[in-house]
C-alpha cells in the first residue's frame, strides 16, 4: 500500500482521480491530508474536517468481477469493513445509516464517498473517499456531529486508523465474489442505523413522512414499509432522514 500524504488539497477523491487521468495508478494507493478544503460528502454537501484531528483520505482500488449494475456491492463491502473495524477500538456501537454514513450514538462520526470508473459494462476501478472525525471534542454549529473521542473518552493516533482502515478496505476489495457480496449484504443491515424503528422522513419536495427500514435493495436501494402497508423503494438522494 503507498501512501502520499498532503498538507492541503481541494479534494482527496478529486486529487486521485488526477493521478489516474495522468498515469497508470499502483493499486492501494492512498492520498491523506491534513487540511481538506472542499470534501465532498453525499448529495454534493461539504465534509468538514478539523485539521489533525480529523482523518480525511481516499484509497485507489483497483475492482474485478463487477458489473455497473452492482456498484452498490462496493459501497456495502466497504462501509461494512471500515464500521466493523471502528466498532473493535471503540466500546460504544458503531453503525451505518443508509447509504454510507457513519453513526454513534445517534450522531454522525464519519461519511464515505465512492466514484467508480466504469469500462464497458464492468467495474475497473474505485476511489474511496473517507472522512472520520477521530479526535475532536467540539463542533461548532454542527449538533449532529461526534467524533471517536466524544464517544469514548479516548484520543486515537490518526496514523494508526488510517492504516488499518485502508488496509481493511483494500482486504474487503481484493475477492468481492458473490459469497463475499452476500456475507457483506447481510451484515450490511445488521448495522443499519434505524432499521426496524418508526422514523420520520423527508423527501426532495419537502414532504414529510413516516416509516420504517426494512433493509436495503441489492443495488442499494432503501426499502422502506409505510403505516398504511405500502412498501416503497427509494435510490440515493430520493429520500433523507430527519433526526
Amino acid at each position: 500500500m503507498k501512501i502520499i500524504k498532503l498538507n492541503a488539497t481541494d479534494s482527496t477523491n478529486s486529487y486521485l482521480a488526477q493521478l489516474a487521468r495522468k498515469s497508470s495508478l499502483e493499486d492501494e494507493t492512498v492520498v491523506v491530508t491534513n487540511n481538506q478544503e472542499n470534501g465532498r460528502g453525499q448529495r454534493e454537501a461539504i465534509w468538514q474536517s478539523q485539521s489533525f484531528k480529523s482523518l480525511t483520505f481516499s484509497v485507489f482500488k483497483i475492482v474485478s468481477g463487477l458489473t455497473a449494475e452492482r456498484q452498490f456491492a462496493v459501497s456495502r463491502a466497504v462501509s461494512v469493513a471500515i464500521v466493523d473495524y471502528l466498532n473493535e477500538i471503540v466500546e460504544t456501537e458503531i453503525q451505518l445509516k443508509w447509504p454510507n454514513d457513519i453513526m454513534a450514538e445517534g450522531k454522525k462520526c464519519g461519511g464515505i464517498l465512492i466514484e467508480n470508473q466504469v469500462r464497458g459494462s464492468s467495474i475497473n476501478s474505485s476511489i474511496i473517499g473517507v472522512g472520520l472525525n477521530i479526535n475532536e471534542i467540539s463542533f461548532k454549529n454542527l449538533p449532529q456531529a461526534t467524533s471517536l473521542s466524544l464517544v469514548s473518552g479516548k484520543k486515537f493516533d490518526l496514523d494508526f486508523v488510517l492504516d488499518n482502515v485502508a488496509t481493511e478496505i483494500c482486504l474487503a476489495l481484493n475477492n468481492l465474489n458473490d459469497n463475499h457480496i452476500k456475507v457483506y449484504q447481510e451484515r450490511y443491515e445488521q448495522l443499519l442505523y434505524r432499521k426496524g424503528v418508526l422514523s420520520q422522513y423527508r423527501l426532495p419536495d419537502g414532504t414529510e413522512l413516516v416509516g420504517v427500514i426494512r433493509g436495503v435493495s441489492p443495488y442499494g436501494q432503501l426499502i422502506m414499509d409505510l403505516p398504511d402497508g405500502r412498501s416503497l423503494k427509494f435510490w440515493n438522494k430520493e429520500i433523507e432522514m430527519v433526526y
